[in-house]
């Protein structure tokens, strides 16, 4: 979900070739839906993910899509994030697309431009949970108003932290306010005084997803495209200025040591009890104490909780939404075969299961009764997503945002100086052809 690189003009019309020959809807002029006499092959391209989290959800959703389609074999193939994009418009070149593709929702803009999914917009309500799907992957399938793949699973972000320290410092709750979480981090720097290397909260200078949630809390956004097609950096308005200077006083009342770095260090600080919160994914909380990256003897000691508004008292800053989405390409042969297989994989059943291995269904009518989770189901509805523009992931790529961050959280570059800078090259890589 994290790399991609501009779709040439010759590549999109390969990827749009052939589309033609298919109809909207998910299904092909030349296939019958639930036609149990269909055969061939079905090829799926799933993250690496999925064979590592929830292996037996892969194989229980293709036995029920064979309950369809018993003359059909699922060829599941898996994939590395790494280089999955380039694979991808290799085979769009060599005619050899998958049926069904699963991208990050940062990777779509692109490809729904270029036309290389297909319009699944009349079978929405076909989807378990489409009425209320997350909001920063269904934005990320949506393109002038029509649906160009299904969300698949989600992950976000909240305050996790460690109840034990919180305790040692005499604080018996989590903050529900920006104040209180203000007061809680003195209190923990005070208790740990002569430690340089405590953060009471670790929060690095390159981690864009903690830090440009408070742009869109003070009412801000990354950028906007104008009536004339061009887009347009927001990062230097006032909203996203002071947003990010919420952001920038959070790291100068809680964070000690290099700001330069990024939210990789969350856990390892966690656990070493060199941190007391920070602000991370679904995944980041269970590697706290589950996995073999964490300490099982944090089980029960480690919690979330959201993120307090620093703008709205009583409220949470709107967190962004990652998570990966699955998509019918648009020359596949095999269209209601692979519009059946992705209804059957983002079943409430199979979500169910993605929500209990430690993510975010992808409806908000799923959700964890686990009190350590507790922090990541509050302002979903509010989540977002990165703009919709086919370049977006050029700025990832040039570290543009990253690179800003890390001269705000250094104070190199004052808030306004960093913003103008990097929103000026953002704007550049945007609207570059």
């Amino acid at each position: 979900m994290r790399r991609q690189f501009r779709t040439t003009a010759a590549l999109a019309a390969l990827l749009i070739a052939g589309a033609a020959a298919c109809d909207s809807g998910g299904g092909s002029s030349s296939q019958k839906p639930q036609d149990s006499s269909a055969s061939g092959t079905l090829t799926v391209w799933l993250q690496v993910d999925a064979q590592d989290l929830w292996p037996k959800s892969v194989s229980a959703a293709t036995a029920e899509f064979n309950k369809k389609f018993p003359k059909v074999k699922v060829s599941v193939q898996y994939q590395a994030w790494a280089d999955h994009l380039t694979k991808f418009d290799a085979s769009a070149q060599a005619d050899k697309v998958p049926d069904v593709i699963e991208m990050g929702n940062s990777e779509t803009a692109q490809y729904m431009e270029a036309g290389a999914f297909t319009d699944l917009t009349s079978q929405k309500a076909t989807f378990d949970g489409s009425a209320k799907w997350q909001k920063g992957l269904s934005d990320a399938c949506t393109s002038d108003g029509k649906l160009y793949c299904v969300p698949y699973y989600g992950g976000t972000r909240a305050v996790v932290y460690r109840k034990d320290l919180f305790e040692a410092a005499g604080i018996t709750k989590p903050p529900a306010t920006w104040k209180e979480l203000q007061t809680d981090i003195g209190t923990l720097m005070a208790k740990h005084k002569g430690d340089k290397g405590f953060s009471a909260f670790f929060m690095p200078g390159q981690h864009p997803y903690g830090s440009l949630p408070f742009v869109y809390d003070n009412g801000g956004q990354i950028a906007e495209k104008g009536s004339d097609g061009k887009w347009k950096s927001d990062l230097s308005t006032p909203a996203a200025i002071q947003g990010l200077k919420n952001w920038k006083s959070l790291i100068d009342a809680g964070m000690r040591g290099d700001r330069t770095g990024d939210d990789l260090g969350a856990v390892p600080a966690l656990v070493a009890g060199k941190a007391a919160m920070s602000f991370s994914t679904n995944a980041q909380l269970v590697q706290t104490y589950g996995t073999a990256k964490g300490d099982p003897k944090l089980k029960g000691k480690v919690g979330s909780f959201p993120m307090p508004s620093p703008t709205k008292e009583g409220s949470f800053v709107p967190p962004y939404m990652g998570g990966s989405v699955l998509a019918v390409t648009a020359k596949s042969k095999q269209q209601t075969m692979a519009t059946e297989w992705i209804r059957d994989f983002t079943s409430t059943a199979r979500e169910k299961e993605f929500l209990a291995g430690g993510f975010l269904a992808n409806t908000l009518d799923l959700t964890s009764s686990d009190p350590e989770r507790a922090g990541y189901f509050v302002g979903l509805e509010d989540s977002w997503n990165v703009p919709a523009a086919k370049n977006w992931a050029q700025v990832e790529k040039d570290l543009t945002i990253k690179q800003m961050l890390a001269d705000i959280a250094t104070g190199k570059l004052s808030v306004e100086a960093a913003t103008a800078k990097y929103g000026k090259k953002m704007e550049e890589t945007l609207n570059a052809s």
